[in-house]
């Protein structure tokens, strides 16, 4: 079952090879989803209107129109429906580039289950924070989140972020897309990883804005880790399965640092820098 007892998340395949596609079928199916199976390009569009999907695995390369070039009008169709490009090629390039054109993960081959898992419990607090954020009317220019161990971050802390985000009046595609992205996979690994569920131990979240950037630091209370050499290391190796929040941070920011000795880090897009990631 999926990680988190949502009912039934509708989740749209697209991808020309049918054996690929039925094997995908089958695993989204036994982990709880309802699927839509589109094995023609062209036709994307179309099914993507009927079915709504919460969540879009798209591959990248495929006759008549690419991955890439279905991720605008996919999101202009479906604006809270979250799309992943899937794709066996390896290529941090590849990864990349789906990234800048509005993906907001690349699932690559081969993957697992619990990565599917994973990704379909991700994209639904995702897509139902960009659906509470709508008029949930914070006027700050900062926001403080601080949780227990025990408490697991939900679409509402998310939408938080996102409505202090969007009222300070920075580019769309970093208050709607890869904001909440980062603030939410950096959060369940300090959640995970860094309190390991435990009540007496905190983590969490503060967004500012900076006289020249948009910040988000995402801390816990657990043991410090040094974080220059696992940027490294995720930056030089090749994706495999679904990607990191240290690899999406290094793709979708302007900038990162790292608290020496603690688990703090700082997500930076730097206000001269912003442009539009999704592809028109």
């Amino acid at each position: 079952m999926l990680i988190s007892p949502i009912p039934s998340p509708h989740v749209l395949i697209i991808d020309d090879d049918c054996d690929v596609a039925s094997v995908l079928e089958a695993a989204l199916d036994a982990v709880g989803c309802t699927v839509t199976v589109e094995t023609d390009a062209n036709k994307a569009e179309e099914t993507c209107r009927q079915v709504r999907p919460d969540l879009v695995l798209m591959d990248l390369m495929m006759p008549g129109r690419t991955g890439l070039e279905l991720i605008g009008p996919l999101h202009a169709l479906c604006p809270n429906a979250i799309i992943c490009i899937m794709t066996g090629l390896g290529d941090p390039v590849a990864m990349q580039r789906s990234l800048e054109y509005g993906a907001w993960n690349v699932l690559s081959k081969p993957y697992s289950l619990s990565d599917l898992a994973e990704l379909i419990d991700l994209s639904l607090r995702l897509s139902a924070s960009l659906r509470e954020e709508a008029g949930a009317g914070f006027a700050e220019d900062h926001i403080d989140l601080e949780f227990t161990g025990d408490h697991k971050p939900s679409a509402a802390d998310l939408a938080r972020l996102i409505a202090v985000a969007a009222d300070s009046g920075v580019d769309p595609d970093i208050a709607y897309r890869r904001l909440p992205l980062l603030a939410a996979e950096l959060l369940d690994n300090a959640h995970v990883h860094g309190t390991h569920g435990d009540k007496g131990l905190r983590y969490g979240a503060r967004l500012q804005m900076a006289p020249d950037a948009l910040e988000l630091i995402v801390w816990d209370d657990g043991r410090g880790f040094d974080g220059p050499a696992k940027l490294r290391q995720v930056r030089f190796s090749a994706p495999k399965g679904k990607l990191s929040g240290l690899q999406l941070a290094a793709a979708l920011a302007d900038d990162l640092r790292f608290t020496p000795g603690k688990n703090e880090m700082t997500v930076i897009w730097r206000k001269e820098l912003r442009t539009s990631g999704v592809a028109e």
